[in-house]
């Protein structure tokens, strides 16, 4: 790497934080001021989820490419602690031949962690987009919060996220409110007509279409078979055509897996992928008539669509959203109450005027100027703690049996 270049890594694990990181990897290519790096690792290596690694490598990004190929066999907790560890161990060797002088993070996905660890080893700056987030759910929420103490530079997507992060004792200068750089360009994103999407997917236009994401709440990862067999009842009960994406790689997704193959199997009507690649993805989501599951896609991106959205179970509980997500509990009749009024026009109508609260078309020009102009010194990789409690709170020690 040229020393005239400051040399940004950038980390990811799976098809959903790469859709969102795209628009910053682009800008960050376009930037004579930058050397770049994509360390991939995680879901993107396994066949079963798409081998969503070729995405990457069909982006022209095979020469800035580092591959740690580390995906567990079986969805079990132990097999995924494996994994994690493999991952630890190829984040190592990359650094130790490939050490940028900054490594993005976005998210909270337990493969992405190892990153994380790996990079506090190097005394590399950390930059973590989307954190101070809660989802009360599923083990991200301590995933995310744990590489928040472990990063320098912050990107949190909404005001209320940053306050959260100085809750969590980080400096305010390090904290920079930004939005989502997912969202930055999707008004330049190549759409096809509506009748194109539905054809190039199988689908009939003349009647309503559901995209469906649903992941395993991973920290009830045995209750994934009994929650999906839930929702599809519900499925049954609600006219419409459906497209089903897998879920995460995450303890617990083989059942939905098995589940929702078998459903297709019995109806025309329904179709399975792995991945759709995030330019197909997005033109679903601008002309499916809802969505259901319980996908931060569902939190996050939607909104920007006016894209009616059913939020099922406590994946993404302590979210911000939008008056296009119906929060139902998990349970058939609720879900199917919800999914129906969803696909109502008079609730997709209500959505005229909605503006997506972690959009403004800016958030990559707002990292971009940070990673740029942020000294590589001693000031930035070390922490200090900031207590937020009043200056006379807890000063006084009671000795135990004295």
């Amino acid at each position: 790497m040229s020393n005239a270049k400051r040399f940004i890594g950038v980390a990811t694990s799976a098809r959903s934080d790469f859709g969102l990181l795209t628009p910053l990897i682009e800008a960050l290519l376009a930037d004579s001021d930058f050397a770049v790096k994509v360390f991939a690792t995680g879901m993107h290596f396994s066949k079963q989820h798409g081998n969503t690694i070729d995405e990457i490598r069909d982006k022209g990004l095979a020469d800035r490419l580092v591959e740690i190929p580390c995906f567990p066999e079986q969805d079990t907790p132990e097999a995924l602690a494996e994994s994690m560890a493999a991952e630890l161990s190829g984040f190592g060797r990359a650094f130790a031949t490939e050490k940028p002088d900054i490594l993005v993070i976005l998210g909270d996905r337990y493969d992405i962690l190892p990153a994380a660890v790996a990079a506090l080893n190097f005394n590399i700056p950390i930059a973590h987009i989307s954190g101070g987030e809660i989802t009360e759910g599923v083990i991200d929420d301590t995933v995310r919060h744990a590489i928040t103490k472990m990063s320098h530079l912050h990107f949190p997507n909404h005001e209320e996220y940053k306050q959260r992060l100085l809750q969590l004792g980080e400096e305010p200068w390090r904290i920079t409110v930004c939005g989502e750089p997912g969202l930055d360009d999707i008004d330049r994103l190549p759409f096809k007509t509506r009748a194109d999407i539905y054809d190039e997917l199988g689908f009939a236009e003349d009647r309503p279409l559901t995209a469906f994401t649903f992941h395993p709440e991973t920290l009830n990862p045995a209750g994934s078979a009994d929650a999906i067999a839930t929702i599809l009842d519900a499925a049954i009960k609600v006219d419409s055509q459906i497209i089903f994406t897998y879920p995460n790689a995450d303890a617990g997704s083989q059942p939905i897996i098995d589940a929702i193959r078998k459903f297709c199997a019995d109806r025309e009507d329904c179709r399975f992928h792995a991945s759709l690649g995030r330019v197909r993805y997005y033109n679903l989501l601008k002309y499916a008539d809802c969505m259901v599951g319980n996908s931060s896609s569902g939190i996050v991106e939607a909104a920007s669509f006016n894209l009616p959205v059913v939020n099922i179970g406590d994946r993404q509980k302590g979210r911000l959203s939008s008056n296009n997500v119906i929060s139902v509990p998990l349970n058939a009749d609720a879900i199917a109450k919800a999914w129906m009024s969803a696909l109502s026009g008079d609730f997709r109508q209500s959505l005229a005027n909605l503006e997506n609260p972690f959009s403004n078309g800016k958030a990559v020009e707002s990292i971009l100027s940070v990673l740029k102009s942020t000294p590589l010194d001693k000031t930035l990789i070390t922490k200090r703690f900031i207590d937020t409690r009043p200056a006379n709170a807890g000063t006084e020690t009671q000795l135990i049996g004295g």
